[in-house]
């Protein structure tokens, strides 16, 4: 049997378009994975970006209030405590440490500290090294039921899923139970907003 090349040709043609449309399915493919790609990474850079420009707004805001700190009265003004009392005006940002250098910012705080209360750092103005030791230390002894012996540094723990959101908060000034139940408010808003 003999195969006519009219046909053989046909199936050739065939194959070959077939193979063509593979081809071109598959480039297609590459496009499209190249194109998720670069959009993850962009979005990564820009995320990258946008955690140096907050860490280094901590950094500015901590040097602001340092030369401020003496100038500042420990009284309030009428419009932080108008504040005070809806905290959805104060944080409105979808990034958790944003929210928290406005906190910083708010209540005038030397820094403040988000803890597990195992220890792990949440989220901080500090820089690494002392937020991670303050974090260790004072999570434990959070746990043992006790305070630092300064009133300028003050423990809370906010119940959040189950377990235990330890705040470290160092203040130039002692802080007030006012402050500190208005700061404790806070930390439950952001924690719901943000986490």
């Amino acid at each position: 049997m003999t195969i006519d090349p009219v046909v053989y040709g046909n199936v050739m043609l065939t194959a070959i378009a077939v193979l063509l449309l593979l081809l071109l399915f598959a480039v297609l493919m590459l496009s499209n994975q190249m194109r998720n790609f670069i959009e993850k990474t962009s979005k990564e850079t820009s995320k990258t970006k946008e955690k140096k420009a907050t860490t280094l707004n901590f950094k500015k805001i901590q040097q602001e209030n340092i030369s401020d700190s003496a100038d500042t009265s420990t009284e309030r003004s009428e419009d932080n405590r108008k504040k005070d009392s809806n905290p959805s005006l104060i944080y409105t940002s979808d990034s958790i440490q944003e929210n928290l250098l406005l906190l910083f910012r708010h209540y005038s705080l030397k820094s403040f500290t988000m803890a597990t209360s195992d220890g792990l750092v949440i989220s901080s103005t500090e820089d690494k090294s002392t937020a991670e030791a303050d974090a260790a230390n004072y999570s434990y002894m959070y746990q043992k039921d006790s305070q630092p012996e300064s009133d300028k540094i003050r423990l809370i723990g906010i119940p959040y899923k189950g377990k235990t959101v330890v705040g470290i908060i160092k203040s130039d000034s002692d802080l007030s139970k006012t402050d500190l139940l208005l700061i404790e408010k806070d930390i439950r808003f952001i924690l719901g907003k943000n986490m």
